[in-house]
């Protein structure tokens, strides 16, 4: 299907279709999730030798391991060169080798195919060199959060993070001694497309009404009301290029709580005091991971205390994920199910009051659409490389 990504996206919108037409979908999965840096792991989740992690990169089924011998990082496909079947099933630990169940190929936890039964079967031709697990050809890390790309044309890790680096600095910092992911995930499903999770991520217009009984709750207990006028104002939202996105929080967060959101274009962010990973599926369907954050250096008491704040608005019986799957979520795929001609989504609140600074990057208050704006501009261009 030939699909005009200009009759799709507009400064100001987005057609409907962007996020219900399987066309659509597959054409992101090439443009975007096969073109740009991916986010795969952090450090410390592979942080030994022979350690490993099992994920997706995009649709593909990905193994992220710190090898025995180098101690390097690598990123290769779940798939066996023989018949295809995946050769790790678990979500995470520690091997030196990975063998496929089906035949018994192995391959080292660097992807090398090291040996297979009744090997005389093949022919002097066959070589065990040529024949390892495929490997992403770009694979880097910032500050130990590690990225992977199937272009091998891709830029630099450094420039594609551009202006978000100091913001996940100030994340690294956070801990007297760094961070770690060692608290495991919490994992979350839900029935329509990735990017309304990513565009949730950075909406705070939508946070006095969606989640109204929390804020409600919040003032019964604390005695204070919140006036969302005075925090619009005072709060900002930011373009930082290349589709990622700053959301600046005012007032007191809690101990080691980030005092921004932050979107890093196409499927990782920084919420509170989480890591937060969208995994697309299909039009209709996205896995979502959250990894809580502990600050290396900090006593168990203060990062249990972390973790629990977490799990007062994000855990499975608090209020913001369900809100937001219920209301940003399954409300919108069902109201994008109506068949009309004229099916834009307005993405316009804000645009007559940006301001851009020196370095190009533009700024509105919070209530404002700029995250948004951000995202589309820079999917487009993605979306645009080679369908002309």
């Amino acid at each position: 299907m030939n699909i005009n990504v200009d009759e799709l996206v507009s400064r100001d919108g987005v057609s409907g279709k962007i996020y219900t037409n399987p066309a659509v979908f597959d054409l992101e999965l090439k443009q975007i999730f096969e073109k740009t840096w991916v986010y795969v792991a952090h450090e410390s989740e592979i942080s030994n030798p022979g350690d490993y992690k099992t994920t997706d990169v995009g649709k593909h089924p990905v193994i992220v391991t710190r090898g025995s011998d180098d101690g390097q990082f690598h990123v290769m496909l779940n798939r066996c060169r023989h018949k295809a079947a995946s050769v790790c099933q678990s979500e995470c630990g520690n091997a030196n080798f990975f063998r496929c169940a089906y035949h018994g190929w192995t391959y080292s936890n660097n992807g090398e195919l090291i040996g297979m039964p009744f090997q005389d079967g093949y022919d002097k031709e066959f070589d065990k060199q040529h024949n390892g697990l495929i490997k992403l050809p770009r694979v880097d890390s910032y500050n130990g959060f590690i990225f992977a790309s199937f272009n091998e044309e891709v830029c630099s890790l450094n420039d594609h993070l551009g202006y978000a680096k100091e913001y996940i600095d100030h994340i690294v910092n956070s801990g007297p001694e760094g961070i770690e992911l060692s608290a495991g995930a919490h994992k979350y499903s839900y029935n329509a497309n990735w990017k309304l999770q990513v565009e949730n991520t950075i909406d705070p217009y939508h946070l006095s009404v969606t989640h109204r009984s929390f804020f409600n709750i919040l003032s019964k207990k604390t005695g204070k009301k919140f006036n969302f006028n005075k925090i619009h104002n005072n709060e900002k939202i930011s373009d930082l290029g290349n589709g990622h996105s700053l959301y600046e929080l005012d007032g007191d967060l809690g101990i080691g709580a980030l005092p921004f959101n932050l979107i890093i274009f196409p499927n990782l962010s920084f919420v509170g005091s989480h890591v937060r990973v969208v995994h697309p599926v299909s039009t209709d369907k996205t896995n979502v991971k959250l990894y809580p954050f502990l600050l290396k250096g900090k006593s168990d008491e203060v990062n249990a205390e972390r973790i629990r704040k977490h799990e007062g608005f994000y855990g499975p019986a608090a209020f913001g994920t369900a809100d937001d799957i219920e209301v940003g979520f399954d409300r919108v795929r069902e109201g994008l199910n109506a068949d009309i001609k004229n099916d834009w989504l307005l993405m316009s609140r804000g645009i007559d009051r940006e301001t851009v600074d020196e370095r190009g990057v533009i700024t509105a208050t919070s209530s404002d659409e700029v995250s948004a704006r951000a995202l589309y501009k820079q999917w487009k261009k993605l979306m645009t490389v080679e369908t002309r």
